[in-house]
């Protein structure tokens, strides 16, 4: 029986990275998805893939900013599938890193709003259909906030912020058979490797984009290395792990 067989999972920036390529694990995982982002053309691209790995899937065009567009995606999910069992809060929008004092008010609102909000008022759309089915939500943390990386005040603050409210989740809600948990990693997806690939030929590295290279001596991929550990906690191999971050960095926040 495959490791999802039967659930759905609710999953939040889809069109590409890290999104994209946790869809099509969870369809090849069994199960049925409601996956959302902005971008039209490339959210179908990602339903198509994951409808060939036999998955039934809705496909909702959403700006998680909007609380009107979430209580939207939430309702068609529950009103095509009858529930929901997972839900990863992966979208995020924010500007490449620069100084703190270059950053704007309106570049912190940009991530609090997309990243933390955003988290915020799914966890809670979603609570009544996760108590039912004794559910999953999968968070994203950051190294950036692990290890307070230079540039990325912003950001890094906002992981924080939402790994602090998925421990806060996860004792209050732990009485409801909801298990709450974090992810924290360093991966390259298909769309930054095409950004890696533009520079010259002898700049063609992780570190051209600012990667730690981590103990393991290279850096992730998102579908081999990352969205395995994603199904993990998505799982019922998890059932006894809850309001933990799980550093899936290749060791490159070892402390």
């Amino acid at each position: 029986m495959k490791a999802l067989e039967g659930k759905v999972a609710l999953i939040t920036g889809c069109s590409g990275g890290i999104g994209r390529e946790t869809a099509i694990r969870f369809a090849e995982e069994g199960a049925s998805l409601a996956i959302c982002a902005r971008t039209a053309s490339k959210l179908e691209e990602t339903a198509e893939i994951c409808r060939q790995r036999g998955a039934q899937v809705i496909a909702v065009i959403c700006d998680i900013t909007d609380k009107a567009q979430l209580e939207n995606l939430v309702y068609q999910t529950t009103d095509r599938f009858g529930r929901i069992d997972i839900l990863i809060n992966n979208a995020v929008n924010a500007k490449p890193g620069s100084p703190f004092l270059e950053q704007t008010e309106a570049d912190l609102m940009t991530v609090f709003e997309s990243g933390y909000l955003a988290t915020w008022r799914l966890m809670r759309l979603c609570y009544p259909y996760l108590k039912e089915s004794k559910g999953k939500i999968i968070n994203f943390a950051s190294p950036a906030g692990l290890t307070g990386a230079e540039g990325y005040a912003a950001y890094a603050s906002i992981k924080e912020a939402i790994r602090g409210l998925t421990m806060i989740a996860a004792r209050e809600w732990g009485k409801d058979g909801i298990n709450v948990n974090c992810i924290s990693p360093t991966a390259i997806t298909p769309k930054m490797q095409t950004i890696i690939d533009s520079f010259p030929e002898g700049q063609r590295k992780p570190e051209t984009l600012g990667f730690k290279v981590p103990a393991l001596g290279r850096i992730g991929t998102a579908y081999e290395d990352l969205t395995p550990i994603l199904v993990f906690l998505a799982s019922e191999a998890s059932n006894y792990i809850t309001g933990q971050t799980l550093r899936a960095d290749g060791g490159g926040t070892i402390f």
